[in-house]
C-alpha cells in the first residue's frame, strides 16, 4: 500500500492561526474527543480552580524573579506606587487578586467553552498578552522560560489533582489526564509563537498580523470590561435586595 503524505503550508503555520492549530492537534493527537473529555471534567475541576489558583501563585511567590512581573503595571492595572517595589507586593495586594482572577476565569473557561475560532483567538491572546512582541499594547512582559515553567507546573498541579479525582472509572479518569496533557502542549505552542522567531514575516503579514491582534486584544477588552460591568450590577442589585430586607424587618 502507498504510503500517502499530508502537505503542510510552511507560510500558513506563521500567518493562519486556525491553520497552525489544527496542524498542532493533530501532530499531538489533541482531538474533539479530548475537548469533550475536558468538558465532562468541568464538575470536578471547578471544585479544584481554587486550590490550583492558590499553588501556582505560592510557587510563584518562591522566586524574585517571577514574582518582579507583579510589580509592573498590568494589562487593565495599574500597579500603586507603592507596589513598585517587590517588597511591597504581597498574596493581599490588589494586583495579585487581579491575577488570580484572571487565572480563574482561565480554567474555568477552559472546561465550559466551545472550541471554535472565538475561544482560539482567547487562547492565543492569552500567550500574547506575556510577551514582549511589539505588535501588542499591553504592559506585561514575561520571557518565556517562565511561561514555559509556569504552563509545565499548572498543568502537573491540574493533571496531580485530576488523578485524585474518585468520580470516574481508571479509563476514563486516564483519558482525561492524557486530554489535558495534550492540552497544555498546545496552549504552549500559542505563547512560544510569539516569543521564538522561526520566520521572518513580510512587511503585508506584519501589518494583517498586527490588525488581527489588535481586533483580537480590544475584543478581549471589551469583553473584560463586560464582565466586571456585570459583577458590579450584581453588586448593586444584591445590595438593593439586602436594604429592602433590613428596612423590612428592622426599620
Amino acid at each position: 500500500m502507498a504510503h500517502t503524505m499530508k502537505h503542510i503550508d510552511h507560510d500558513s503555520l506563521y500567518t493562519d492561526l486556525e491553520y497552525r492549530f489544527n496542524h498542532v492537534s493533530e501532530f499531538i493527537g489533541f482531538t474533539s474527543e479530548d475537548q469533550e473529555l475536558i468538558r465532562k471534567s468541568g464538575s470536578v475541576v471547578a471544585g479544584l480552580v481554587p486550590t490550583i489558583v492558590d499553588a501556582v501563585y505560592d510557587k510563584l511567590f518562591q522566586y524574585d524573579i517571577t514574582w518582579a512581573h507583579f510589580a509592573q503595571d498590568q494589562d487593565g492595572l495599574k500597579v500603586e506606587d507603592a507596589q513598585h517595589n517587590l517588597q511591597q507586593v504581597t498574596m493581599g495586594s490588589e494586583v495579585i487578586t487581579f491575577r488570580k482572577t484572571m487565572l480563574t476565569k482561565y480554567l474555568k473557561k477552559l472546561v465550559t467553552a466551545e472550541w471554535n475560532l472565538s475561544y482560539l483567538k482567547y487562547l492565543d491572546w492569552v500567550g500574547h498578552i506575556h510577551t514582549t512582541t511589539p505588535l501588542k499594547k499591553s504592559t506585561i512582559n514575561v520571557e518565556y522560560i517562565h511561561c514555559n515553567a509556569l504552563l509545565g507546573y499548572v498543568s502537573s498541579v491540574v493533571v496531580g489533582a485530576l488523578q485524585k479525582a474518585t468520580e470516574w472509572d481508571d479509563d476514563t479518569r486516564d483519558k482525561i489526564v492524557n486530554a489535558y496533557n495534550k492540552f497544555f502542549w498546545v496552549q504552549n505552542d500559542l505563547f512560544s509563537r510569539y516569543y521564538v522567531k522561526e520566520r521572518v514575516l513580510s512587511d503585508k503579514e506584519k501589518a494583517a498580523v498586527a490588525r488581527e491582534q489588535e481586533e483580537q486584544e480590544n475584543a478581549m477588552r471589551r469583553q473584560l470590561r463586560g464582565e466586571s460591568m456585570l459583577n458590579a450590577l450584581v453588586g448593586v442589585a444584591a445590595g438593593l435586595a439586602i436594604g429592602a430586607v433590613c428596612s423590612k424587618y428592622l426599620g
